[in-house]
């Protein structure tokens, strides 16, 4: 297991209110077999890397010894130990789990998506997201349009920038209105708030007012997210005039389950990164097929897209149909993944080669080896 800083690329700014960032931090879990058969996974940082790291240090002796087969059995045992930590303890857990997975697709000669029950899609319909489109100044709207427009000349058609300045401070208004005014209705328009409009009536209120503006969802509004505060995220779903998404708190199925009873929301965003891996988001994405409501990967670079890709591919078309997988444009694919996804106008092709579909470069541990956070608070 070992932590990577991967900066942004020069010249790249990315804000996103409170706690901004100005690069990549991933957790890598590596597990190795008798047999030599490497596996790789990734535990979602939660903004404090070495802090997940450390849990995954102490699941170690219960990781040791098993069969990579039997994910079930590692997964419930790994969580008995785990599930008075919280988020951090199913982050931990998700490396683990999709580096099983990893290993049972090339034992078996086999991309992890077949071994999932095959594929419902030929390819996967990407938005931008990730660390794009943060934010800009009311007077530097012309900056957020030309990025944008990098990337629907590339061939995508959606797009999510950052939000969180609730009113009376118009840049979430004044964006959102910049980007529709200049690309029209031939993209669609998603808004992360990252937990930053505080409360139900701030939310509701930016709700009502973006609405003019024909978003494909808002996302996460509140300032504890769906694992804190899950009455005010479904009270919102249920009565806002467009879709509600939530991708930043639903650590395992039995957050899912809560929130479904009691109200559901529109889009779920599970991630296998911090979600409890491949074999908890399969649960997730039962759950949600279940109450019939709809599944879009929360992705933020690295290892968690191939995983998150495969599971998104493999999963019932109810759930999937119309919907969005997150992509990272400015994540440096080539200089860490020996077999980057294929992408190509604004579609993600499935891998074909076993397991998740590539390993770590060697020369990334040495080029982005760890030395601090790239998160920071606002001054």
């Amino acid at each position: 297991m070992f932590c990577l800083s991967i900066p942004h690329p020069e010249g790249h700014v990315w804000k996103k209110g409170e706690i901004s960032g100005n690069g990549w931090d991933q957790v890598i879990v590596r597990l190795t077999t008798d047999e030599g058969l490497t596996g790789i996974g990734e535990s979602y940082h939660l903004k404090n890397p070495t802090t997940v790291a450390a849990a995954i240090k102490g699941l170690e002796k219960m990781i040791l010894g098993q069969d990579p087969f039997n994910t079930e059995y590692i997964w419930e045992t790994l969580f008995g130990r785990v599930r008075q930590m919280g988020p951090t303890g199913i982050a931990a857990i998700s490396g683990v789990d999709i580096a099983c997975w990893d290993i049972v697709g090339k034992a078996t000669n086999l991309p992890v998506y077949k071994l999932l029950g095959g594929k419902t899609m030929e390819k996967a319909k990407l938005y931008v997201g990730g660390h794009a489109l943060g934010w800009r100044e009311l007077d530097n709207l012309d900056d957020l349009i030309r990025e944008a427009e990098k990337y629907v000349n590339a061939g995508f058609k959606a797009l999510k920038l950052r939000g969180g300045r609730a009113l009376p401070n118009r840049g979430d208004v004044e964006s959102v209105k910049a980007l529709r005014k200049h690309f029209g209705d031939g993209i669609q328009i998603l808004v992360d708030v990252n937990d930053e409009y505080k409360d139900y009536k701030t939310a509701m209120k930016m709700a009502r007012v973006l609405n003019e503006y024909n978003l494909f969802w808002l996302e996460d509004p509140f300032t504890f997210s769906t694992y804190l505060q899950p009455q005010d995220m479904i009270k919102l779903s249920l009565n806002a005039p467009m879709p509600i998404a939530t991708g930043g708190g639903t650590y395992s199925r039995f957050v899912m389950q809560n929130i479904m009873e009691n109200g559901g929301v529109d889009v779920v965003m599970a991630n296998t990164a911090k979600g409890g891996g491949i074999s908890e988001i399969k649960k997730m994405v039962a759950v949600v097929s279940a109450w019939n409501k709809k599944y879009s990967p929360h992705c933020d670079g690295g290892f968690n897209t191939l995983s998150n890709l495969h599971v998104f591919a493999s999963s019932p078309i109810h759930i999937t149909e119309d919907m969005y997988m997150e992509w990272d444009p400015v994540w440096p694919l080539g200089e860490v993944l020996t077999d980057p996804p294929v992408v190509k106008d604004g579609f993600a092709y499935l891998p074909e080669k076993p397991g998740i579909g590539s390993d770590l470069r060697e020369e990334a541990l040495e080029k982005f080896a760890y030395r601090d956070d790239t998160w920071y608070i606002k001054g």
